[in-house]
């Protein structure tokens, strides 16, 4: 009997959210045979050189724009009482999972924080606002304007920020002839590196504590009796310094 052999391409549009190291599996499944054959056959998917998963993750890499920030006509505009409206080409890079901006570290001769030059560290997060960031702007004075966000919004292809601060002459001048200095974004970040334990406290002494993240790797759990012997050790050493040190009088 001759072998027949048919491929297809398929093409599955949805969205599936999977964590760091889970698998996505297809599998097929078959549903009736055409009369007439019989079920000796083979079905399978090729091998993941031949499987395309798209990601709905930020974008990241290099990237500048050379034309205005602000939209100078929207500053320019009577009408417009509360709003900072940026330009379309910078408004391209706004939303929540569209791109992070990531420096340029090769090339010669270019410029490898071309964003925000020797100011400032990198900028980790996507170009997005929340209700009550703050908006700092630097102006042509010397002075600046900080404001709280309010809304943000895209009309037009135009990223607008309506601000709890109603633009002064001099900020709208600066805005619509691109005299500011600087546009600054702030937005409100959880910090991993502080944490607030509220609880009622025992009588006497604290008590020296670790506190262990849920998602600790496991090879630093399989070592928290040696790391936990050694801090408190270096934590002994230390007290008995400070205990040797005389802290003076006051004449």
């Amino acid at each position: 009997m001759a072998k027949v052999i048919s491929t297809g391409t398929f093409n599955i549009n949805t969205t599936v959210n999977v964590a760091s190291g889970e698998k996505l599996v297809f599998k097929l499944k078959l549903d009736s045979i055409t009369a007439g054959l019989n079920s000796n056959f083979t079905a399978s998917l090729n091998g993941p050189g031949e499987l395309k998963v798209a990601s709905l993750a930020a974008s990241t890499g290099f990237a500048t724009t050379e034309l205005d920030f602000i939209d100078t006509a929207s500053m320019a505009d009577p009408l417009n009482t509360d709003e900072i409206v940026f330009s379309p080409e910078l408004t391209t890079f706004y939303g929540q999972n569209k791109y992070i901006f990531v420096p340029n570290a090769t090339g010669t001769g270019l410029n490898v924080n071309s964003l925000y030059e020797e100011f400032y560290g990198d900028v980790d997060y996507p170009f997005y606002s929340g209700i009550f960031d703050i908006i700092l702007i630097y102006l042509s004075d010397g002075t600046y304007v900080e404001a709280r966000v309010l809304s943000a919004r895209v009309v037009s292809g135009k990223l607008r920020l309506k601000i709890d601060t109603k633009l002064s002459q001099i900020l709208r001048t600066d805005l619509s002839t691109n005299n500011y200095k600087r546009v600054l974004l702030l937005s409100r970040r959880k910090d991993e590196t502080n944490v607030i334990l509220n609880f009622i406290k025992r009588e006497g002494k604290t008590s020296y504590g670790f506190l262990i993240p849920e998602d600790i790797s496991d090879t630093v759990l399989d070592n928290i009796d040696t790391i936990t012997r050694e801090v408190k050790q270096k934590l002994l050493n230390d007290q008995s310094i400070v205990s040797s040190l005389d802290g003076g009088n006051f004449g």
